[in-house]
């Protein structure tokens, strides 16, 4: 895999392999992973085992002040470039650089600093939202302003006292934002962050992030299942499926009728049916 002009590069990850149950669906993250989270599966009745590439052949780049947006049904590998550009999962095989540097010769924590990782459903420590905005700065013994970061994504400073499990969905999601940004992360990798928020909460998070790319030069990774968001936020879009790249094009010409067959297909299918729409606030 590559990904780095600047931010990421990867130059073709030959493969990321996961074990899987022959007599089960696989799941998009392997059950019983241990260490650095290499798929290992579970046993069908008969004991037997399959190995499943998760990705294959996946080559990119991702320039300072870029929104890839990452398109595909769901199980084409999406999630899982996510996790191994944040070295949460191991590749078998290929490269992928970092500011011109091998992703391996990052120390891991100063890694995921840099390259922040976002969940669809951020994970958050017992306490106030203060207390879990402000927790990397402390481990890292760096300033924080939490008012300025609070209101960066549109929050109220109020909120920073209220704990944070008595948060919104959407106020959650746009804390993990600012939790992030308090580490000033060159690269955002942003795993569906608006598919359980409403229409006008997805709006604002998708206006904020193109706004700190466009400002801050910071990369952007964005996971979505739907097309219209990756035209609304996006310079470029890649599609996958079955870990196979179908295509990685400018958005102009992914949108375009001279985009291939697995484009046109995959947006039929679509038909931009996700849309933000639900309602949780």
């Amino acid at each position: 895999m590559a990904w780095s002009a600047v931010s990421l590069s990867v130059s073709s990850i030959s493969s990321v392999s996961s074990v899987s149950a022959v007599s089960v669906a696989f799941p998009t993250a392997a059950a019983g992973s241990t260490g650095a989270n290499r798929a290992t599966g579970a046993l069908s009745s008969e004991g037997e085992q399959r190995e499943r590439q998760l990705l294959h052949r996946v080559n990119g780049c991702l320039m300072s002040g870029e929104i890839l947006s990452v398109l595909g049904p769901s199980g084409s590998g999406k999630s899982t470039l996510l996790r191994v550009l944040n070295r949460l999962f191991p590749i078998d095989g290929g490269k992928i650089q970092f500011k011109e540097q091998p992703l391996e010769s990052w120390p891991v924590t100063e890694l995921r600093r840099r390259v922040s990782f976002i969940a669809q459903q951020p994970a958050f420590f017992p306490g106030t939202a203060e207390e879990n905005l402000t927790y990397g700065t402390r481990l890292w013994n760096l300033p924080c302003d939490p008012v300025r970061l609070m209101k960066t994504v549109r929050l109220e400073a109020d909120l920073l006292r209220q704990p944070v499990d008595t948060l919104s969905g959407g106020q959650q999601q746009r804390l993990a934002l600012a939790r992030s940004l308090a580490l000033d992360p060159d690269v955002l990798l942003l795993d569906e962050p608006t598919s359980a928020l409403d229409i006008h909460t997805t709006r604002e998070i998708e206006e904020m992030v193109t706004a700190l790319a466009g400002r801050e030069r910071k990369g952007v990774i964005w996971v979505t299942h739907d097309p219209e968001q990756a035209r609304r936020v996006s310079q470029r879009l890649l599609l996958l499926d079955e870990g196979h790249v179908i295509a990685d094009l400018p958005k102009d010409a992914f949108f375009s009728d001279k985009a291939g067959a697995g484009v046109r297909s995959f947006l039929a299918i679509s038909d931009g049916s996700n849309g933000g729409k639900e309602v949780e606030k």
